[in-house]
C-alpha cells in the first residue's frame, strides 16, 4: 500500500482493503473483480474446453451453488425462509455492486419466483467485450437460494426486456 501511495496511484480512490490487504464486508472475506474480466473471461476461457453453450451452463450451476450457501448462511442466523428472499435485492445493491433486484412475485405455493434485475453486472461485461448479454450466474443463484429455502430442484430462465431481465424460477 505504501508504494502505491508514494506512486500517487491512491489519490482520490477509496481504499477499501484493511492494513492486510482484506476486504472485509459483513464480517466476511471478500474479493473485488473487474466486470470486464467477469464472468466474460470464466465464459471465454471455458468455451475453450466445452463450448460456449456449457461454459454459460457452468456459470449458471456456479451461481446455484453459491445462493444455495447464502440461503443456508441465512437460515442458519435464523431468517425466515420468507424474508430471506426479502432480501434478495438488499444484498446485490447494496453490498456487492451487483446491480438491482426487485422481487416482482414470491409463490412458494406456485413454486414460482420472478425477478427483474435492472444495470447487471454479467451483461455489461459481455458488452464491455463485444458479445450478447448473458445472466447465467444471477439467474443461478436465485434458483439456488429458492432450491435451498423449498428443498426441491429449481431452474430459472431469463427473458431480456428494455432496461432490465426478467429473472423466473421455477420448481421442476
Amino acid at each position: 500500500m505504501e508504494v502505491l501511495k508514494r506512486m500517487g496511484l491512491l489519490e482520490g480512490a477509496p481504499v477499501l482493503t484493511d492494513e492486510e490487504g482484506i476486504i472485509r464486508l459483513q464480517g466476511r472475506r471478500c474479493i473485488l473483480m473487474d466486470v470486464e474480466a467477469f464472468p466474460h473471461y470464466v465464459i471465454e476461457v471455458v468455451s475453450k474446453f466445452m463450448g460456449e453453450r456449457l461454459a454459460q451452463e457452468f456459470v449458471y450451476w456456479f451461481g446455484s451453488a453459491y445462493g444455495e450457501k447464502y440461503a443456508e448462511r441465512y437460515l442458519k442466523m435464523g431468517i425466515p425462509e420468507d424474508k430471506i428472499v426479502q432480501l434478495l435485492p438488499a444484498i446485490p445493491a447494496v453490498v456487492t455492486g451487483w446491480g438491482i433486484v426487485e422481487v416482482v412475485k414470491y409463490s412458494p405455493e406456485e413454486g414460482e419466483v420472478v425477478v427483474k434485475i435492472y444495470n447487471d453486472f454479467e451483461s455489461e461485461s459481455a458488452r464491455l467485450n463485444g458479445a450478447s448479454p448473458t445472466n447465467n450466474f444471477m439467474r443461478g443463484m436465485l434458483a439456488g437460494v429458492v432450491s435451498r429455502i423449498w428443498g426441491a430442484k429449481v431452474y430459472a430462465s431469463a427473458e431480456y426486456k428494455d432496461g432490465y431481465i426478467l429473472v423466473t424460477a421455477r420448481k421442476r
